[in-house]
């Protein structure tokens, strides 16, 4: 039933509490807005001091540390040893007797052996393994080299595979695995910088719609309590019936519940964009209001054609960090997964080793240095095949099943990152373009509402209208500017995730971690086709 009022008092009333509403803050002119913190800011803080790219970083070196682990093998290596042996021998009684006939009364033969070995050598990623070696040999003795002797040999070995372990593409398969590995890694890092940057500008966004709700709701609550204030006036003076009065008290109640859950949702907002941020605990209420204003959305609607859709979706396949990195650890386990079934075959290596001895006699030390280049004999020569193999040779065939199996697994793996990255397009794609109708739907319903109350206070001039209509209608105006802020924030998000999902958010191949704010705020430049 309706209410109908005098119309000197309804004047007074429209003319005090049903003014010009105000257009939300979004709708402001440019530079109201006090100085804050941008989303280009926000994602600068992200890129040095979240935790999860710090982390990612170390893998990288790790993989950097496993690569050079693998080419470790390839290194010259130094061999360098010395020993000194003493041993007695008892003799026989036949010797004994021998050797007191001869003037000597023995009982035991004593001997003292020195060695030392000096060797360089380095397997080339041929397979051959190659290098000189050094060994000087001193021995003195009670019955044989009495003076003592010093032997040196020195030998330039080779080692050639002809079998197992021969070719450049199975001896280096474990290295180029590695680098391809760290190139993977590097992908890894790439993409999870592109990751924290759509956690940040989801977070951001978010933060600025909860600040454009508080905007509205704060607005509503001081309207509905000058609505009490006014209508208490009018009942002191017998204007209106006294029961009016619980009608705005109760909506003066609704909008402060509003604004208390709205404020709940800011703080919550702060402290999601302070973790995207890699803030720590104490620095997250230092973080300012917001300064950036959403998009406002591209002139035409993006096309969503399934040509469009296969270009998008074909750019980000060239794009995107993580399906780079599934490329790669796919290559990888190729690599080892063909050169795998190398280690089935025997082992059978070709022995070359070429040099010339020396001896010198005396116990002196520069006798043990001259025995290199005095009464030196040679060239020696040594060749022969050495032949081995398991005779199930188990670790073998795991390795090969295991390497086909890791290929396979990793050929699964990038096709399943290629249909996530299919899917993630086309549904970020076609968000975008609901956002773009959606805005325009909201800017509608908000200017109609508007008009709508615009229309009440003519009403309640006229004394026509209702305090429960005027109610009704402010209410509905506030719930349309506030699905207006969702819709902006929803389009936003929509960009920057279409943005992540075509791989334009961060280049695969960024060696270094910037970011443009245009990428936050416009759609990939490629153009798909009509």
């Amino acid at each position: 039933m309706r209410t109908s009022w005098p119309a000197v008092p309804v004047l007074c009333f429209v003319g005090m509490l049903c003014g010009p509403t105000a257009l939300p803050a979004q709708e402001r002119a440019p530079g109201s807005t006090p100085r804050g913190v941008t989303l280009l800011e926000a994602a600068t803080s992200t890129l040095q001091l979240h935790p999860l790219l710090q982390a990612q970083q170390k893998q990288v070196d790790i993989s950097r540390a496993v690569r050079q682990q693998t080419s470790a093998e390839f290194d010259t290596r130094l061999l360098w040893s010395a020993d000194h042996k003493r041993s007695n021998s008892p003799l026989t009684e036949s010797a004994r007797l021998s050797l007191r006939q001869a003037g000597f009364d023995i009982a035991s033969e004593s001997l003292n052996l020195t060695t030392v070995t000096g060797a360089f050598s380095r397997l080339f990623r041929s397979g051959i393994v190659i290098g000189p070696r050094l060994e000087v040999v001193r021995s003195a003795g009670n019955l044989q080299n009495v003076d003592g002797a010093s032997r040196t040999r020195f030998s330039f070995d080779l080692n050639v595979p002809l079998q197992r372990g021969r070719g450049r593409d199975v001896v280096t398969a474990r290295e180029t695995s590695s680098e391809l590995n760290v190139a993977a890694s590097l992908f890894d890092l790439n993409q999870t910088a592109a990751d924290v940057l759509l956690a940040t500008a989801t977070d951001y966004w978010e933060y600025v719609g909860a600040v454009k709700r508080l905007e509205i709701v704060s607005g509503s609550e001081a309207r509905a309590r000058e609505y009490v204030e006014s209508v208490g006036l009018l009942i002191e003076a017998d204007k209106i019936p006294r029961s009016e009065i619980f009608q705005v008290r109760a909506n003066l109640a609704g909008r402060t519940a509003d604004r208390i859950s709205v404020e709940q949702q800011l703080a919550e907002a702060r402290y999601a964009l302070g973790l995207a941020m890699g803030l720590g605990p104490g620095q997250v209420h230092e973080i300012p209001l917001p300064s950036d204003a959403f998009p406002d959305g591209p002139i035409s609607e993006p096309s969503a054609s399934p040509a469009a859709v296969q270009s998008y979706i074909d750019m980000a396949l060239a794009s995107r960090a993580d399906y780079q990195a599934a490329e790669k650890r796919k290559q990888a386990a190729d690599v080892i997964k063909r050169t795998s079934r190398n280690s089935l075959r025997p082992q059978l290596d070709l022995m070359v080793s070429s040099g010339f001895a020396g001896l010198q006699e005396g116990r002196g030390p520069g006798d043990f240095l001259d025995s290199l280049y005095t009464s030196a004999r040679g060239p020696d020569l040594l060749f022969g095949l050495r032949y081995s193999r398991p005779v199930s040779n188990n670790l073998a065939h795991g390795q090969v099943a295991e390497a086909e199996a890791s290929h396979q697994q990793a050929a699964l793996l990038s096709s399943q990152k290629a249909r996530e990255i299919a899917a993630g397009v086309a549904s970020s794609l076609v968000s975008v373009y609901h956002g773009i109708q959606r805005l325009e739907k909201g800017r509608e319903a908000v200017a109609l509402y508007q008009s709508a109350l615009e229309g009440e206070k003519d009403k309640l001039r006229l004394a026509v209208g209702s305090l429960t209509d005027l109610l009704t209608v402010e209410g509905r105006l506030t719930s349309a500017l506030v699905d207006l802020v969702a819709a902006q924030e929803a389009y936003a998000i929509a960009l920057v995730r279409f943005r992540h999902a075509t791989g334009t958010l961060v280049p695969a191949d960024a060696a270094v971690h910037s970011i443009e704010r245009d990428v936050f705020f416009t759609t990939p430049a490629v153009r798909p086709p009509q």
